[in-house]
């Protein structure tokens, strides 16, 4: 068996009413609630964060229309500096959760932030602010992960800061519940990818079967949630796969890191095509799979057997993937136009050539 190492960076809890974790962990501190839109109001978190605060004796500063955006980062951290701010929160999704890490980090560390994010300094173990994530929005797992995203429209520029990890994770199903149809399938569908790219292609039998049967429950979970969208059983299935999916608990035994190129990919269609996250890594899975099993083809035929009981070759399964996540309930296709000279503008790290990227990027236009 591969040497491997198990992390534990993060407490995770899954509480189905959080107001009590919040007041202990919250008590007497000036804590910073960062969030989105109008949906962490909808869904009752704002409502419950606040009122723990201020009934534990704390001072509660919010920073609304949160974002990955650097400006906003900046800004979260004056405001962080200027209030004598003591604690993070962030409440959201992927966007939002990397936001308040960046903040909680870059108090103290504000001057060469940037140079985290673009991975030429690494910020595992280095001080930040007690920091607590709870994913309104689940599927990117950053509550249990250790990246950070952020991005600068200003000079066109991203990256992502590895090594910042949240102090305290709770996943409220409760919070999930605001969410329309077809975000409510994305939820599910992102995490089934995620939690694909870390066991495809794993060696270890423990966490191989162990992924297969998270990437099962949640497929389960989505198809329930299409049925009945309170079912909050299977909201904290799909809330625990997307923790998982980034714990550091699965793929303990993979030799080669081929399955995480997803993620490289990713950005393609966001910079081409302003797709979000969640759209632009469900669209492509199906057709990267086919792309990358001319150099693995039997890691992608057992993960499609194990996972979803497919036979045949893998651009027979890839098709039927891509087919039954468009009858649950996403748009597996993108609008606009795409040549290799535009894909070669973005600067990615992948195993597959220029004419294979863009191949996919083709097949995923409608």
């Amino acid at each position: 068996m591969k040497d491997f190492q198990l992390r534990n960076d993060t407490k995770l809890l899954f509480r189905n009413d959080p107001t009590g974790e919040l007041a202990a962990l919250t008590a007497e501190k000036k804590t910073l609630l960062v969030y989105g839109g109008g949906s962490a109001k909808k869904n009752g978190c704002y409502d419950d964060v606040k009122k723990a605060v201020e009934n534990a004796g704390g001072i509660f500063y919010e920073l609304a229309d949160a974002s990955r955006e650097l400006e906003v980062i900046e800004k979260g951290i004056r405001l962080v500096k200027e209030n004598g701010i003591e604690l993070v929160i962030g409440a959201g999704g992927a966007n939002i959760m990397d936001c308040a890490k960046l903040i909680a980090f870059g108090t103290y560390h504000a001057d060469d932030l940037w140079a985290y994010v673009k991975a030429e300094k690494n910020p595992y173990g280095l001080k930040k602010l007690p920091l607590i994530l709870m994913p309104t929005y689940p599927s990117s797992g950053s509550e249990y992960g250790l990246g950070a995203v952020s991005a600068d429209s200003r000079t066109g520029d991203f990256g992502t800061a590895y090594g910042i990890a949240a102090d305290t994770a709770i996943l409220v199903p409760k919070y999930s519940m605001s969410l329309g149809e077809e975000m409510t399938a994305y939820t599910g569908l992102v995490t089934l990818v995620q939690l694909s790219a870390s066991t495809i292609g794993d060696k270890n039998p423990v966490s191989y079967d162990i992924g297969i049967s998270v990437i099962r429950n949640v497929l389960a979970a989505v198809k329930k949630l299409k049925e009945n969208p309170e079912d909050s059983d299977a909201r904290g299935v799909i809330l625990y796969g997307a923790s998982i999916s980034t714990s550091g608990r699965l793929g303990l035994g993979k030799e080669e890191n081929y399955a995480y190129d997803i993620y490289e990919l990713e950005f393609i269609p966001e910079v081409l095509f302003g797709a979000v996250y969640r759209k632009s890594l469900t669209t492509l899975f199906p057709r990267f799979l086919k792309a990358m099993a001319k150099y693995h083809d039997s890691d992608i035929r057992r993960y499609f057997k194990d996972a979803f009981g497919y036979g045949g070759n893998v651009k027979e399964s890839a098709d039927k993937m891509l087919e039954l996540f468009s009858e649950l309930g996403v748009d597996m296709y993108f609008d606009g136009e795409v040549s290799a000279e535009k894909v070669k503008e973005i600067d990615i790290a992948t195993l597959l050539s220029l004419d294979e990227v863009t191949g996919i990027m083709k097949e995923c236009l409608r």
